[in-house]
This record gives structure tokens, C-alpha cells and sequence, in this order.
């Protein structure tokens, strides 16, 4: 008996230690069969699982052309999924913005951190960020949008009403 349990927990040990080996694709392709059921719902929790993996996907090959996808693919989960973890997608888009500033979606991510940092009020992060952007990436097609963040962050939106009727 002592020798089963011996066993048993071997084999336990052995099948933890291979799930914590799993790599990032295997991770991937096992979690996005599972992030939408049918219905269309999302199952948050292998969403965030999903959006970890992708973000290791990217760490493991920082020079494979899909890594700046995959971290997107990382922080529009987040944003999505991690809604009482917005940190979370904050480090996500700070990722992104580090170790591809020259890619197309940086300027996006980077946007998007800004919104998160709106939508949890923290408007001083959230003006700092835009202003950032709007020093790295003048010449974006988002550069309008972020003015206009800028401008209204942490204006209400009867605020906005009334301005806009103003106008």
C-alpha cells in the first residue's frame, strides 16, 4: 500500500511538473477552443489564461514577427477578461509599448492604456499617457482621438453633454 501511494504521488508530481512545462504555443492552442462557447459568452478565465500565454509566447521569441500580435492579441484580452484587474492590461500595453515602440499597434496600446487608466479615474495616468503618446506618435491616425481624450479626460459626461450642446 505504501508503495501505491508512493507511486501515486510520483505520478502526480510528474503530470504537475509537465503542465508547468506546457510552452506557450501548446498553452495557445489548447486555450482558444475554450475562451468562446457556442452561445457566443466568453469564459474569462481561459481568457486571462489566454492572454498570459500569448504574453510568454511573445517572451519566449521576442523576434518572431507574430510577437507584437500576440501581445495585442494579450491586451485586448485583458482589457476584456481582466476587467477588476485593469493593472493587468496596464503591464500588458507597457509590454508592448517596450519591446515593439516601432510597431504599427504600439501607438494602439498605448491608447488603450490610457482608456484603462480613464476607466478605473485615474486621470492624471491617463493625461500622462496621452501626452506621451502624442510626443512618440504625432503623426498617428489616432493622434485626433487622443487630443480628445486628453481634452475630456475625467469630464463627466453630463459635462460633455452640455459642452457639446454649446457648440
Amino acid at each position: 500500500m505504501k508503495r501505491l501511494l508512493t507511486l501515486l504521488s510520483i505520478l502526480v508530481v510528474v503530470f504537475l511538473a509537465s503542465c508547468n512545462n506546457e510552452s506557450a504555443s501548446e498553452k495557445i492552442a489548447r486555450l482558444e477552443p475554450l475562451v468562446f462557447a457556442a452561445d457566443g459568452t466568453v469564459n474569462k478565465e481561459a481568457g486571462a489564461e489566454l492572454a498570459d500565454a500569448y504574453v510568454q509566447y511573445a517572451k519566449e521569441n521576442p523576434q518572431d514577427e507574430m510577437s507584437p500580435d500576440m501581445i495585442f492579441k494579450a491586451l485586448d484580452f485583458s482589457v476584456n477578461v481582466n476587467v477588476d484587474n485593469p493593472q493587468k492590461s496596464i503591464e500588458i500595453a507597457d509590454f508592448m509599448i517596450e519591446a515593439y515602440p516601432q510597431h504599427a499597434l504600439a501607438p494602439m496600446a498605448m491608447f488603450i492604456k490610457g482608456f484603462v487608466y480613464e476607466t478605473i479615474s485615474d486621470i492624471p495616468n491617463a493625461k500622462e499617457t496621452y501626452r506621451v503618446f502624442l510626443e512618440k506618435y504625432p503623426d498617428s491616425p489616432l493622434a485626433q482621438d487622443v487630443k480628445a481624450s486628453l481634452k475630456n479626460a475625467g469630464i463627466s459626461l453630463n459635462e460633455l453633454v452640455r459642452q457639446f450642446e454649446e457648440e
